[in-house]
């Protein structure tokens, strides 16, 4: 194994081995050095994740902290990587004999190269970053701290910090309270609201006061939180609206008033839980929810197909839609009261209108209730182009099952050519599971309104303009059964083989346009060599 040659500061890096774990004083010497980066090899012979090996590495360190950098996966049971610790850190782990269990009763081994690489040499300084990864996520102006699903933040690069770990969640906090009082320690965090997201966190425990008493917002969605109890620490502060759905200790309770009184014990001035207001139970107040998405377990899937699909719809040309509805989709449309006269002249382009209050001939409800892609991707490609802003989106799941999804989506959405006010939308897809985890529209059903002052936000000419910049999409097909069938069309077109017609769609990213020029243009010049069609 190469390392790197640094004798002119403490001699030759150390190896300490899994196979005879032990700690002379050369080797305690070099663990102690705050100067240089150490190498952890980790054996495995499970097929574990970076997540889970990582944090049973750190976790074995206790009470010490350990910050990993530039993990790599070097093959199916070995992975590396470098970080800077002190020697009781190293001292805990040979404790351990260099082994460490994983939940399931699974063993990994660790050898640790003491020295393997001087600070110099690779200038990364893990408090630094955080601080800066911090000013990407915090807004001044309203002294919001947003630190959704921070460990996977593209910002921290190499560093491995999940702030599940109560003492690594200490560091990220006083390096961002570093970051904005400088060296002024007894400075607290100016934070109103506070957002964790997706941290897998499963309790809130620290050190010392953080925050100041500003503090009234706390976003705890999607945590692995088993006892509001767990959650004392913000007992202190004014929180007046709390967000605790996604987490296990919500399905403990019997009914809506036993898990209100159990947040409100800890949380005595709450007023709004869950985006409900509380405390109107007998003021038949109807609740109102921004977003419904069950456990959270289907939000990647909702959130990619929301975006893809809208991304799609906003282009010049709808053709590109063709793949997302099923052979035998439905789709059906509906306008609402529509007043202002630009949206008038629109809405003329919608000779699809199912709005049963506008029907002069009924017999045209069934005719305008669309089936299968062709007519479905034709009666789109009619309608005006658009801008949608995803940022003003309510997405509620309304039913789910292994492979169903129905989910509502409403909005705001402009039409680009057309200089009106923006007008409100709400359209529910159902989509089905397919083959090769793919999901398909089977109903579309899509509602537009015309712009209401009691119910349309206001939106300023940056927002106008930000809804105008549509993302270009380019599409490409990359599932397993999308690549056979261009296999086999390219075959039948060409009688190569289909390891060759792999490697021409191959080298064109799937696009079969390309692959037939190119193919057109090396057999004209008599390059396509023989072996291919054989």
């Amino acid at each position: 194994m190469s390392t790197s040659k640094n004798n002119d500061v403490f001699g030759e890096p150390l190896r300490l081995t899994h196979l005879k774990p032990s700690l002379d004083t050369e080797k305690l010497a070099l663990a102690s050095r705050q100067d240089v980066w150490h190498k952890f090899i980790i054996f495995s012979y499970q097929p574990h994740g970076k997540a889970e090996i990582l944090k049973a590495v750190i976790n074995a360190c206790e009470p010490d902290i350990l910050l990993p950098v530039k993990y790599k996966r070097e093959n199916e049971s070995k992975s590396t990587f470098l970080a800077q610790c002190n020697s009781n850190a190293i001292e805990n782990l040979v404790k351990q004999q260099l082994c460490i269990l994983l939940p399931g009763g699974f063993e990994i081994y660790i050898d640790i190269v003491l020295g393997f690489i001087t600070k110099r040499e690779l200038p990364i300084n893990p408090n630094k970053i955080i601080a800066q990864t911090f000013y990407q996520r915090y807004e001044s102006a309203k002294k919001i701290l947003n630190l959704d699903d921070f460990e996977n933040d593209k910002l921290l690069a190499s560093i491995y910090c999940p702030i599940s770990i109560p003492k690594i969640f200490h560091i990220v906090l006083r390096s961002i309270r570093q970051g904005i009082a400088g060296n002024n320690r007894e400075s607290k965090l100016s934070v109103r609201e506070l957002n964790m997201k997706h941290n897998n966190l499963t309790a809130i425990i620290l050190f010392e006061k953080i925050f100041n008493f500003h503090l009234t917002k706390l976003d705890l969605r999607f945590n692995q939180i088993l006892d509001v109890e767990y959650l004392r620490y913000f007992s202190e502060f004014k929180i007046t609206e709390l967000w605790l759905d996604g987490n296990p200790l919500c399905a403990q309770y019997k009914n809506a008033q036993e898990y209100i009184q159990a947040v409100k014990n800890i949380f005595q001035h709450l007023q709004k839980l869950d985006g409900v207001i509380i405390g109107m139970e007998k003021k038949f107040i109807p609740n109102l929810q921004t977003h419904y998405l069950g456990n959270g377990s289907k939000l990647p899937l909702i959130k990619q197909f929301v975006k893809h699909f809208f991304i799609m719809y906003d282009q010049e040309d709808r053709s590109i839609m063709n793949g997302l509805y099923d052979k035998n989709a439905l789709y059906s449309m509906t306008l609402g009261t529509v007043t202002n006269h630009l949206h008038k002249q629109v809405a003329k382009v919608f000779v699809t209108n199912r709005n049963l209050l506008k029907f002069v001939d009924y017999a045209k409800c069934h005719e305008f209730l669309l089936r299968g892609p062709d007519k479905i991707i034709s009666a789109l490609k009619r309608q005006p182009s658009t801008s949608h802003d995803i940022h003003t989106f309510n997405i509620d799941l309304l039913y789910e099952t292994n492979d169903l999804l129905a989910i509502s989506v409403q909005g705001i959405f402009l039409y680009k050519n057309i200089s009106s006010s923006p007008m409100i939308f709400n359209r529910t897809f159902i989509i089905v599971g397919k083959e090769d985890n793919e999901y398909c529209i089977t109903n579309d059903q899509y509602f537009i309104d015309g712009s209401n002052p009691n119910t349309l936000m206001q939106i300023n000419n940056k927002t106008k303009q930000d809804i105008k910049n549509i993302y270009a999409f380019v599409p490409t097909m990359f599932s397993p059964s999308e690549k056979n069938q261009l296999i086999v069309f390219l075959q039948e077109l060409t009688t190569m083989n289909s390891a060759f017609c792999f490697k021409f769609l191959d080298d064109v990213n799937w696009d079969i346009r390309r692959a037939i020029i190119n193919f057109t243009q090396m057999y004209t010049l008599n390059d396509v060599p023989p072996e291919a069609f054989k």
